[in-house]
C-alpha cells in the first residue's frame, strides 16, 4: 500500500564521511545531527566511512566523543552506527553498546554473513535493535541472498539492509532481490544503493514498492564513489507519492545548507539541486527557474511559495507577465 510507513537513514555522517577523507568534526557532527533532527529524519548514522571500531588516529575525534556529540543533538531523530565485524574487535564493540544506540547494523559480505553472528547477539542481550548490512550485493542473484539473509534471521536480526555498494543493480534485480528476500525472512527490509548507474532515487522506489520499509539516504548524495541516494530527493519523491514519512519535505530539501561551510572547508563539490526538487514536485516548466529566482529576490516572496502557485495556476511558457503580476501580488 502507498500510503505505509517508509523510514530514512541519513548517512551523510557515515558514508558521507569517505567524501572528506573521515575528517568530520564534532562540531560537524554537531551542526548535521541538529539539522537532521530538526527535519525529522528517522535514524541518522555516525561513524566512520568504515564504520565504529575500525578507525584510530591522532587528531580525529573516537567513536566515542562522536557519539556524544551525535546523540546530545538527537532530539527526536535515532542515533545509528554500522560496524564492520571484521574490523571491529569485541571488547571495542561492547563498549559502543553502553551508549543510547536506536540501530546497530553489521556490514558483512552478502555471500557470507556468518562474522555478523556473534555481534548480532551481543546487541540483542542488550536490548538494542540490530540488523545485518548485506554489501556488495550486485554480486548475487537473488536466491544467493535470499539464502544468506535467512541466516541473519537464525542469528537474531532485526532488519536487513541489501547493500548495493556499487551501484551496480539494475530495476529488475532490486525487485527480485528485495521481493525474495522480505518474503523468506518476515523482517523489516532496507535498501542502500549507490548513484554509479543515475538509479539511486528510482531503484531505491522500487525497493519500497517491493516491500522495503526503510532507505539509506545523505545529502546532497554524499557518499562514497558516485554518492548515496539523495536525503532531499528520496523524502520529496515518497511525498509526492503519499507513502507515510516523518521528514519534513521543506526542510529536508534545506538540509543542504548545512554543507555550505563544510564543502568550503574540505574542498567537496556538490550539486544544489533544492530548486530542480521543487520544480520537479511542483510540476512547473524547468525553464521559469530563472525568473523565479529575478522575482524571488525583486518582490521579497520565497521561491517555494511562488513555485507552489505557479502549478496551482498552470502557467505554461509564454506566462512569464502572469507571473510577475502573481510575484506582486503574493509580496
Amino acid at each position: 500500500m502507498v500510503n505505509r510507513k517508509i523510514k530514512i537513514i541519513d548517512s551523510t555522517l557515515r558514508d558521507g564521511n569517505h567524501t572528506v577523507g573521515n575528517r568530520f568534526d564534532l562540531d560537524d557532527i554537531k551542526s548535521i545531527v541538529k539539522t537532521l533532527d530538526q527535519s525529522g529524519i528517522d535514524y541518522i548514522e555516525v561513524g566512520y566511512g568504515f564504520g565504529m571500531g575500525s578507525f584510530n588516529k591522532e587528531g580525529f575525534a573516537t567513536d566515542y566523543q562522536i557519539l556524544d556529540a551525535a546523540i546530545g543533538k538527537a532530539k527526536n531523530s535515532k542515533i545509528a552506527i554500522l560496524v564492520f565485524p571484521n574490523k571491529a574487535d569485541i571488547k571495542s564493540y561492547e563498549k559502543l553498546l553502553d551508549y543510547d544506540i536506536g540501530l546497530i547494523r553489521l556490514a558483512v559480505q552478502a555471500s557470507n554473513v556468518e562474522p555478523a553472528k556473534d555481534y548480532i547477539k551481543l546487541a540483542r542481550d542488550k536490548g538494542i535493535q540490530v540488523g545485518g548490512f548485506m554489501m556488495m550485493a550486485s554480486r548475487l542473484s537473488a536466491d544467493e541472498i535470499t539464502s544468506e539473509a535467512s541466516k541473519l534471521k537464525k542469528f537474531g536480526a532485526d532488519t536487513i539492509t541489501i547493500t548495493d555498494s556499487a551501484g551496480a543493480m539494475i530495476p529488475s534485480s532490486v525487485v527480485d532481490t528485495i521481493k525474495k528476500v522480505k518474503e523468506a525472512t518476515k523482517l523489516e527490509i532496507g535498501f542502500h544503493t549507490h548513484d554509479n548507474l543515475g538509479l539511486a532515487v528510482g531503484n531505491s522506489m522500487l525497493a519500497i514498492s517491493s516491500g522495503a520499509s526503510f532507505i539509506d539516504t545523505a545529502i546532497a548524495g554524499l557518499g562514497a564513489g558516485a554518492g548515496n541516494t539523495r536525503t532531499e530527493s528520496l523524502v520529496a519523491v515518497l511525498d509526492k507519492e503519499g507513502y507515510k514519512i516523518n521528514a519534513d519535505m521543506f526542510k529536508s530539501i534545506e538540509c543542504v545548507k548545512v554543507l555550505d561551510k563544510i564543502i568550503k572547508k574540505y574542498d567537496v563539490n556538490i550539486k544544489d539541486m533544492r530548486d530542480m526538487i521543487l520544480i520537479g514536485y511542483y510540476g512547473i516548466y524547468s525553464a521559469f527557474m530563472k525568473n523565479v529566482s529575478d522575482l524571488s529576490d525583486k518582490y521579497g516572496v520565497s521561491k517555494k511559495y511562488l513555485i507552489a502557485n505557479i502549478a496551482k495556476n498552470r502557467y505554461v511558457p509564454g506566462d512569464e507577465e502572469k507571473i510577475e503580476s502573481l510575484a506582486k501580488m503574493l509580496r
